[in-house]
């Protein structure tokens, strides 16, 4: 066998190690990584503005969340600044293979430490601004802050942007 041989065999090995590796840890996820969430959240939503693809807003938000038969249910409570507060609910499960949280998501990678440490990254496809439209989300959690980020990405471009990201403290 030739050297070149040897390192691409070497290569393919590595790279199969950490295929196997990755979906080991991804495997790790459970819904009892979403009891960390129960409870009161305060904190910030920044957003790209819609209208103009170009303006950040930052508006405060609550986050009451509850755990409950495997899933977690929540509510979001946005100040709109002139004394209005919007509120959305939903819903984060995690099955054998999807993620469900406002939508469905594929899981990328995963980083778990522990049940109330742990991050994500995942992807979807579908429509954002009326255009269609890839979507990455990250989710760091522990039990004093929670970062969700999502990015979008155009048909048809090459880079993400930031849509939105929320930080939630206890």
């Amino acid at each position: 066998m030739s050297v070149v041989t040897k390192m691409i065999t070497m290569k393919s090995i590595a790279y199969a190690a950490l295929i196997l590796l990755g979906i080991t840890f991804n495997l790790d996820l459970t819904s009892d990584h979403l009891k960390v969430y129960d409870g009161e959240w305060n904190g910030t939503l920044t957003y790209l503005n819609y209208g103009d693809d170009k303006t950040m807003v930052d508006l405060s938000v609550r986050m009451v969340a509850n755990f409950d038969k495997g899933r977690l249910k929540f509510d979001y409570f946005y100040d709109e600044g002139n004394g209005t507060i919007e509120k959305r609910s939903g819903v984060f499960k995690i099955t054998r293979s999807k993620i469900l949280y406002n939508g469905s998501w594929t899981l990328d990678s995963s980083n778990i430490t522990d049940l109330e440490n742990w991050a994500l990254i995942m992807s979807s496809q579908g429509k954002d601004n009326n255009r269609k439209a890839s979507f990455k989300q990250t989710v760091e959690v522990s039990p004093e802050r929670i970062v969700y980020i999502k990015m979008v990405k155009y048909d048809g471009e090459s880079d993400y942007f930031m849509r939105n990201r929320h930080v939630f403290e206890r």
